[in-house]
């Protein structure tokens, strides 16, 4: 009786919240593969991994665009089986934004079709204060504070910023003089005739190339509703990003699948679930939805079902604002947060960023795990304020997971965090395109779209954690299983994947038994103590179809330090060990820690040791 009630304390130890009834899809799971355009964003080797072993989805506008595309994939050597093409308008190769989010349910799944909003620009990180006279202070068209350090320059007219220490001496004479147009600087080398479509980039922030009488940038004059960050090309007269609004639904027609309309503006590249009703966002999301957040998080709730949204402030000066750039959830539990020098104006800022995750609970109730990814100083575009590598900003597909690379030493440092985080995946670096290199701001990320296995098999497991053991003979495995495509038979089996780490090996398997409505249950056996285990759980349909839980990789966990005879874990041998000694000899049931003479077997001996060592 005394171990039956230990039993069923360990499982409400473990126990689990259940799998929403629909949901959005996170980017860890099964995938049939990933969404690109042409023209392309990404470099040939890219394209050559994604349609290796998962079908690439490529959009195209014209059957001349299908006819290079084709060619171009010829010559690279892709494999072209698994290239599918789909029929439809686009402006940009930012498939992530404007690309479809994914929903399901038993017997149900649709593609979220949403408006795309561009690129709008929001001051994040306070980082920079003014050092001028209040009546020098103005506010440019994206509200940044400027100072107007050369009052002779109409009001209306130029962005003097801030203190001019952010110029660079061009000319080398020693002289550092003011900023002119889009933040560039004059130091005496060019004095007043650069023209705007010469060096500055889009002339401004407000959603157009737009100059004075003079040819300057005049950046208090906007432009429509949609703004667009520097540094991504802007809508045209005949173009603009409405044109991205039409990709999911052509993409849903082409493939048959339903649309779940959504009346809100919706960026992918700034949005991440852990695939049970979770979302995160920067406050961007809202913003350019023009609608207070209670009114946005309600109706993601009543669309999507995310009941439980963290809006989060944005770190950095000045940006897209896109979380993808600042974090990546790489499983339910598990979160990779970027990083900055000290020495960044944004330091503090995004310290504070990855505190508002520690400070969260995830779906299974407890703490995530977090990884810090540091992202050095790049060579970034001339619009990009503060430009670090976007290490975040990587694809995950199936067992692999895709990082961007900028030819640093950094790089191998940045695998290897992803290969700490999800031991087991295969994590391959890519570098940018050339002539279209990654950025802080836009990388592999924003340029790819998963897409998900609508007949997946869904695993949801509370992996198990050191810190939650009591003892290592009672270590029980959870999980609720869901054969989306086969929701009305039985699993084929269900099964505890095991191993310890030091082991070159084959894993153990252990079966898990059906206890009710979707839920498996089972045991380890009794572990060595002060040992490594690797684990996975993996689901057999009826139709052969096998998943894993990771989808690729194993979970690791470390037991305990136990003694022999300390049955219960608690640093002690004494009367309570012996009674669960007693219980065990009555019940035929095998631990360990009570078999002190090491001969398999629970017995008198034994408890005749157990004595021996209190009263000695």
């Amino acid at each position: 009786m005394f171990v039956k009630k230990y039993i069923v304390f360990a499982f409400l130890t473990v126990l689990m919240a259940e799998i929403p009834e629909y949901r959005v899809v996170a980017e860890w799971e099964p995938a049939l593969g990933t969404i690109i355009r042409w023209p392309l964003g990404i470099p040939s080797d890219l394209v050559i991994e994604l349609a290796s072993e998962d079908i690439l989805y490529v959009l195209v506008e014209t059957n001349n665009q299908q006819n290079q595309a084709t060619n171009s994939f010829n010559n690279w050597g892709v494999n072209f089986e698994n290239v599918v093409f789909i029929n439809t308008d686009t402006y940009s190769h930012w498939t992530r934004d404007h690309g479809p989010q994914f929903i399901i349910g038993e017997d149900y799944w649709k593609v979220v079709n949403q408006q795309f909003n561009g690129y709008p620009v929001e001051s994040g990180c306070d980082a920079v204060d003014l050092e001028c006279d209040e009546e020098m202070i103005f506010t440019d068209c994206i509200g940044t504070s400027f100072c107007n350090n050369q009052p002779q320059y109409p009001e209306n007219g130029y962005d003097c910023y801030v203190n001019n220490e952010l110029c660079e001496d061009f000319n080398n004479d020693g002289q550092i003089m003011d900023w002119l147009g889009d933040g560039y600087c004059d130091d005496g080398s060019w004095g007043l005739d650069f023209m705007c479509d010469e060096y500055s980039w889009d002339c401004g922030d407000c959603g157009g190339a737009i100059t004075d009488d003079n040819g300057y940038c005049d950046d208090n004059i906007t432009v429509g509703n949609r703004n667009q960050i520097e540094g991504r090309p802007l809508p045209s007269e005949s173009r603009g990003w409405e044109e991205d609004d039409d990709t999911n639904i052509d993409f849903a027609n082409q493939m048959n699948w339903d649309i779940l309309d959504i009346p809100i503006y919706w960026t992918g590249g700034n949005f991440m679930t852990d695939g049970y009703g979770m979302g995160f966002s920067t406050e961007l999301m809202v913003n350019e939805n023009n609608m207070d957040e209670n009114e946005f998080v309600n109706i993601s709730a009543e669309y999507l079902n995310i009941d439980n949204y963290h809006i989060l402030d944005n770190p950095n000066q000045e940006s897209i604002q896109h979380i993808d750039c600042l974090a990546k959830l790489v499983n339910a539990e598990t979160i990779i947060i970027k990083q900055v020098a000290e020495s960044s104006p944004e330091y503090e800022c995004m310290e504070e960023f990855a505190e508002s995750f520690s400070e969260l609970t995830t779906f299974y109730g407890r703490p995530f795990n977090i990884h810090r990814i540091f992202c050095p100083i790049i060579n970034g575009g001339p619009w990009e304020t503060n430009p670090v590598a976007a290490y975040t900003n990587s694809l995950i597909l199936n067992n692999k997971v895709l990082v961007p690379q900028y030819g640093i030493v950094q790089d191998f440092q940045a695998l290897q965090v992803y290969q700490e985080a999800m031991p087991g995946y295969e994590v391959i670096g890519f570098d940018g395109a050339s002539g279209s290199p990654w950025h802080a701001e836009d990388a592999l990320h924003c340029r790819t779209m998963g897409v998900f296995n609508p007949d997946m098999i869904h695993i949801s497991h509370k992996s198990i954690r050191t810190e939650e053991l009591s003892n290592n003979g009672f270590i029980y495995i959870e999980a609720e299983v869901i054969d989306y495509g086969n929701s009305n038979t039985n699993l084929e089996s269900v099964m505890l994947n095991w191993k310890y780490s030091a082991e070159d090996g084959p894993f153990g398997e252990i079966p898990l038994e059906l206890d009710s409505d979707n839920i498996y249950l089972g045991s380890f056996p009794q572990l060595n103590s002060n040992s490594s285990i690797d684990y996975f759980i993996t689901a057999t349909n009826t139709s052969g179809n096998t998943v894993s839980h990771p989808i690729a990789g194993w979970h690791i966990f470390n037991t305990l330090e136990f003694s022999l005879g300390d049955i219960n874990g608690d640093n002690l041998i004494n009367i309570q060990d012996i009674v669960l000694a007693v219980n065990l000899v009555l019940s035929g049931e095998y631990n360990n820690l009570a078999d002190l003479n090491s001969d398999s077997t629970v017995d008198i001996l034994d408890i005749v040791q157990l004595v021996n060592i209190i009263l000695n």
